[in-house]
């Protein structure tokens, strides 16, 4: 349950996260003398498996340890719980030599501070940041059976538009969206992960969803229907499928996947990493790993996963009472 005195603690905590510049400041790590990495490494992962992110997680543990030294044995976990909160916190007590990578949405780790301000349990500011990967655009898709097919469909609805929701990063954006369009929304939580929220929809316990691009086109085929794509530009999966922009509003909702350490990890261990993901993402039998499993690969250096979180930090101080109401009416 939110506190009162949410709002003052979650602006401090979200402070932390901006520098001189007005942008987050990134870990690089802690110098030192020269690490080893360990003879085997896990990867955290805070939500349900299944999902893309969960799956280009698994990509990365399987096919990373031939660019790093010792080739090492890496193992994935799911540490579900508290709406992500859970993994990422677990990351945050482990040990910094280099055994535990995370792997979580920026934006759900930015959101889920927001809305639990200091029982979040984490500082993101505060980890080492390595690289990112699955950049994409968010979406809404209706269910079979509704009659949207435009963003202003949801704003002549005449009723509160339900949505089912994981609790983390399709909450948040829904509730920026319903600020932004104009609509009234209610929030259906309790799905562990995106494949159980589409399951939800197809059933009828809501409307509409709000996911990736990539993840939502997966179910095209048994009836889910996109709406808008909250991008600059249209996508060549969906080329018919207007933007938020096109319809009228200003929307640009990405997500993607960031690895980092914990708290004082060697800069020496996370540059070896950094190096080894770089690799990795030149490597054609990986990139066509990930193009089977029906994703499109992409990468962001250190410099650029910062700055990615800088933009997100913007967008999620604007609407962060109204996340915060969202979520404690939910919780």
């Amino acid at each position: 349950m939110l506190r009162p005195s949410l709002n003052v603690l979650a602006a401090m905590t979200l402070v932390s996260l901006l520098a001189t510049t007005g942008r987050p400041t990134v870990a690089y790590g802690q110098a030192g003398k020269p690490s080893a990495l360990p003879s085997t490494i896990t990867f955290i992962f805070p939500l349900a498996a299944g999902g893309g992110g969960d799956v280009q997680t698994r990509l990365v543990a399987r096919h990373l340890p031939k660019y790093l030294p010792g080739n090492p044995a890496t193992v994935v976990r799911n540490e579900v719980g508290a709406g992500g909160r859970a993994g990422v916190q677990y990351v945050a007590r482990s040990k910094p030599d280099g055994s535990v990578i995370g792997a979580a949405y920026t934006p759900g780790a930015l959101s889920n501070q927001i809305t639990s301000g200091a029982d979040a349990g984490y500082d993101f500011s505060k980890f080492v940041l390595l690289t990112s990967t699955y950049h994409q655009a968010y979406t809404v898709a209706a269910g079979p059976k509704t009659p949207y097919n435009k963003l202003d469909d949801l704003k002549k609805a005449g009723h509160a538009i339900s949505f089912c929701v994981t609790g983390d990063i399709d909450m948040a954006y829904t509730v920026i969206a319903a600020k932004v369009v104009g609509f009234p929304f209610r929030l259906i939580p309790g799905y562990k992960g995106a494949p159980l929220a589409v399951a939800g929809l197809l059933r009828g316990d809501c409307e509409v969803v709000s996911f990736s691009l990539e993840f939502t086109n997966r179910y095209l085929k048994e009836g889910v229907r996109p709406i808008a794509v909250h991008a600059e530009e249209r996508d060549k999966l969906w080329p018919n499928v207007p933007t938020s922009k096109e319809q009228g509003y200003p929307l640009d909702l990405k997500i993607d996947v960031v690895f980092f350490l914990p708290q004082g990890s060697p800069v020496e261990i996370a540059n070896v990493l950094r190096e080894g993901l770089t690799k990795l993402y030149q490597d054609k039998e990986f990139l066509d790993a990930i193009r089977a499993a029906g994703f499109t690969p992409t990468f962001a250096d250190t410099k650029r996963t910062q700055q990615m979180g800088a933009g997100l930090f913007e967008l999620f101080s604007k609407y962060a009472s109204d996340i915060r109401e969202a979520a404690a009416k939910v919780h």
